[in-house]
């Protein structure tokens, strides 16, 4: 089976991760931001998959994509929200095309985690994340079923799966749910292997605290 076409959202660094503006400030929530992009794009790449696209909202995320030299797709004008932004870039890579959306804030992701959620025979296959979450949400092909990101998206994602009578698989991975939205999620990484580039920015935004790095492999 071809390997699918990887898209990953990126949302206005400095901009988004409103949860931690209290604690970081634009600058260092977009230095957060590209980080983490880096490392679950180098992770997708060990994983396996040639070609990945950032679908990018706003200028500040095109440049991010760019500077790491990625394919990127900026948000069409009127796109309204993520599930808008995923709709359009699936139709521009091709909507009969095997599509997996892994979130760009995933800095414990592994190659063997990319590995898992594209090994199961199954049309769509969800890897959530601890909140409930889509970490990785695996389409194939990308039309056989909309997103519903979101609170609750996993579930949301099962229900669509369900309705559409396709063959459903789950995969839970450590490296898939620790999504960061929080200072807690942020100090609960000093507890765990993180990509080469986020393990270089985050002491920096925890007063210097050492965290452990791992190989993408």
């Amino acid at each position: 089976m071809d390997p699918p076409v990887a898209l990953v959202p990126l949302r206005a660094p400095g901009e988004g991760k409103s949860r931690l503006a209290d604690v970081l400030d634009p600058e260092q929530r977009a230095a957060l931001s590209v980080a983490m992009l880096a490392d679950v794009t180098a992770a997708l790449a060990a994983g396996g998959l040639a070609e990945i696209v950032v679908v990018a909202g706003g200028d500040a995320a095109v440049a991010a994509g760019g500077e790491l030299g990625l394919e990127v797709l900026p948000d069409p004008a009127g796109c309204s929200g993520l599930d808008d932004a995923l709709a359009a870039a699936a139709r521009r890579v091709g909507g009969h095309r095997h599509t997996l959306v892994v979130a760009a804030d995933l800095p414990h992701l592994r190659a063997d985690d990319v590995r898992a959620v594209l090994e199961p025979d199954a049309e769509v296959v969800i890897a959530p994340t601890a909140a409930g979450g889509t970490g990785a949400l695996l389409r194939r092909p990308a039309a056989v079923i909309g997103t519903a990101y979101g609170p609750g998206s996993a579930l949301a994602h099962h229900a669509l799966a369900i309705a559409a009578g396709v063959r459903t698989a789950w995969v839970d991975r450590g490296g898939l749910h620790l999504d960061v939205d929080t200072f807690t999620d942020l100090a609960a990484l000093t507890e765990l292997e993180l990509g080469p580039a986020t393990a270089r920015v985050l002491p920096q935004l925890l007063g210097g605290r050492p965290l452990q790095r791992h190989p993408v492999g």
